[in-house]
């Protein structure tokens, strides 16, 4: 699984880590804690993903990014399809080539790349799928993923946010021509490549 998620972020520096237009402002805050590491320390926390020091470096990252919902404008969710596994690839991308970068400024850049494909208002949660193969995801992304596959030719439904079985099939035949696994369930590497810019 990881070998496409490698492949998947391999462009996410480009994106995500874009400088911020200057607004004449000091942006300047505290940072506590793990935010000050360097990505040297995670790079190392990250051998054991299972030790107390990565979930806490993890935890920043989930918080930060929990928090720049708030205050982010117009955002209800930054990362509406990413979870912590995909957090971490797009990090350890980034930092594999530059140890001395604090972990705050990488997720802060995270922040500035997600704000193409952020949700910008409530949406509700759908649980999608069965068995081994199920997703839990915003009906708003789900009604993007709609229009996508119909653009691709995947899908011929209607953009109602609703999970069906001509959707699943229409994923499924998606995540083929992509060489993911075809579970017909949208998990964050099907939407990654479905609606990334």
């Amino acid at each position: 699984m990881k070998r496409w998620l490698l492949a998947l972020f391999g462009c996410v520096p480009a994106v995500c880590f874009a400088q911020a237009a200057p607004t004449g402002e000091s942006k300047q805050f505290a940072v506590e804690g793990a935010g000050r590491l360097e990505c040297a320390a995670y790079m190392e926390a990250r051998k054991d993903k299972g030790s107390a020091e990565f979930q806490r470096l993890m935890g920043f990252v989930e918080g930060y990014l929990s928090a720049a919902n708030r205050y982010e404008p117009n955002t209800f969710d930054l990362s509406p399809w990413h979870n912590a596994m995909a957090f971490d690839i797009i990090i350890e991308n980034f930092c594999k080539d530059h140890g001395k970068v604090t972990l705050v400024s990488v997720v802060q850049q995270m922040v500035i790349g997600f704000r193409t494909i952020r949700i910008a208002k409530f949406s509700p949660m759908i649980e999608v799928g069965e068995g081994k193969y199920r997703a839990v995801v915003y009906e708003a992304v789900l009604r993007r993923s709609q229009q996508a596959l119909k653009i691709h030719g995947f899908y011929t439904g209607g953009e109602d946010g609703r999970f069906s079985k001509q959707l699943s099939d229409s994923f499924s035949r998606f995540q083929k021509s992509k060489g993911l696994e075809a579970t017909g369930v949208p998990d964050p590497a099907t939407l990654w490549m479905l609606l990334n810019p």
